[in-house]
């Protein structure tokens, strides 16, 4: 129990969707360890593409200051 607790807080800190926090804890309670680390790393996939996606923002906005730094 204080590990599915640990599970659902952690998931939700790094912002899993409910379903797939839900998912989660159904696969921990059935022991289905392989789907879990499936399931564990597809949301790390999802969350590194998002780390992904706010370095090209900060890319972009690098390039923006160097270019008014020229002027």
């Amino acid at each position: 129990m204080e590990a599915e607790i640990g599970l659902r807080e952690c998931m939700a800190e790094i912002g899993c969707a409910p379903e797939t926090i839900r998912r989660a804890e159904r696969l921990w309670e059935l022991g289905a360890t392989g789907e879990l680390v499936h399931c564990l790393r597809s949301c790390r996939c999802e969350a590194l593409e998002e780390l992904h996606e706010k370095q090209r923002k900060l890319d972009r906005l690098d390039k923006l200051i160097r270019n008014a730094q020229k002027r």
